[in-house]
């Protein structure tokens, strides 16, 4: 193989095709879509060697000054700044400790987690030798559940934003984590608009907040962990840089970020903080429409707009909910889901064809992921299938 390649050669090439992707921004499916300045700006960095240190630092301090707060780093994605300000608060910045991690015997090492908002992405915790304290449980845990669950083993608390509805409140756990003296980590990976979320945490007193880079278009491989200066150095000297200096024993060289991740986040970061959301919210209506208009012939069918991100705030909608009449659609959900799947190109939305709850009876075609045209691909991709009418 010779010459430059195209993207799609190199798909071609490796016998995978495309797929349209109206579910999320999923890093199973590539994360997102850089746009072309991010692109621009990938390609220029990788032209080049480089102090990724010095490159680091800078991009850190970029970001921080965008945000309006402390301090901020480039992590390889949101778990990874999990992970390190895991590693920031067990060690305390601590050289001995540092090189110990994540042989985290003998430390304060566990983490209280509200098991109102148990997920996997906690699971994080436990890369830098955290180990996870449930408080409560699933559906009703309180702040009580929290401050009893809190030993001299703790090294601090975990919250993924937003919280639950009607479950304890960020507010709540970090006045718990102020009482006791310890650090709280927020997961915001996904908390990206309205755009004060980027710094609303560590500016009302979290020691960290994490972000993925997919959610504001840098890609799989590119997160923000934000903080306080005293936090981000310690999570720094646990990274992949402090491994290239001469605290060599830092555990974390597998989470490196190269230079082109750097600039991805800030250049996205920079794009996104700049950006016309309200003409984006009107793309997506746009978008809405167009599906609607093609498929509410199908009598058998009824739609909703819906607000498919998670965040709490009130926003214009990005998803088309689809619900089927059970009685009278000639198709079950799963089957549509999976011929759309299965058809060429290949659609995933939500449901996601590998999980597909047998009693759900309605499907959300997600815009946001959408190129312009690709909502009536699906549009006439689902009419095929249901050319069957009403029985």
């Amino acid at each position: 193989m010779s010459g430059a390649w195209s993207g799609r050669t190199v798909l071609s090439d490796l016998g995978i095709g495309p797929v349209i992707n109206a579910h999320n921004d999923l890093t199973g499916l590539g994360g997102s879509l850089p746009t072309g300045p991010v692109l621009k700006a990938i390609a220029a960095a990788n032209q080049a060697f480089i102090e990724v240190e010095s490159l680091s630092d800078a991009a850190g301090d970029a970001i921080a000054e965008m945000l309006g707060i402390e301090a901020a780093l480039v992590v390889p994605g949101a778990a990874a700044g999990t992970v390190l300000a895991t590693a920031a608060c067990i060690t305390g910045g601590r050289n001995d400790l540092v090189a110990r991690i994540p042989d985290t015997s003998g430390m304060a090492c566990e983490f209280v987690v509200p098991a109102d908002r148990r997920t996997f992405y906690d699971r994080s915790l436990e890369g830098a030798g955290g180990r996870i304290v449930l408080a409560g449980e699933a559906g009703s845990t309180t702040g009580s559940d929290i401050e009893r669950s809190i030993t001299e083993r703790t090294a601090g608390i975990f919250f993924y934003a937003p919280g639950a509805p009607g479950g304890v409140s960020f507010e709540q756990v970090l006045a718990i984590a102020e009482r006791h003296d310890l650090p709280l980590i927020v997961d915001a990976a996904e908390q990206v608009y309205p755009l004060e979320n980027f710094s609303k945490y560590v500016r009302a007193g979290a020691d960290f907040a994490t972000y993925s880079g997919k959610f504001f278009g840098a890609g799989s491989m590119a997160g923000i962990l934000t903080g306080t200066a005293k936090g981000i150095s310690r999570a720094r000297k646990n990274s992949y840089l402090a491994f290239e200096g001469p605290n060599a024993l830092a555990f974390g060289r597998h989470m490196k970020v190269g230079r082109g991740e750097i600039v991805a986040a800030y250049a996205a970061l920079k794009q996104w903080l700049e950006m016309d959301h309200a003409e984006r919210f009107r793309r997506y209506r746009r978008l809405l429409d167009n599906l609607r208009t093609r498929l509410e012939g199908f009598s058998f069918l009824s739609f909703t707009y819906a607000d498919g991100s998670a965040t709490p705030e009130p926003k214009p909608p990005d998803s088309l909910r689809i619900t089927f009449d059970r009685a009278r659609s000639p198709k079950t959900l799963a089957e549509v889901v999976k011929e759309l799947h299965q058809g060429e190109p290949c659609i995933i939305l939500r449901p996601h064809y590998q999980w597909i709850d047998p009693d759900r009876d309605s499907m959300d075609i997600r815009v946001s992921t959408l190129r312009d045209g690709q909502e009536m691909i699906i549009a006439e991709r689902l009419a095929e299938i249901l050319e069957d009418r009403d029985r």
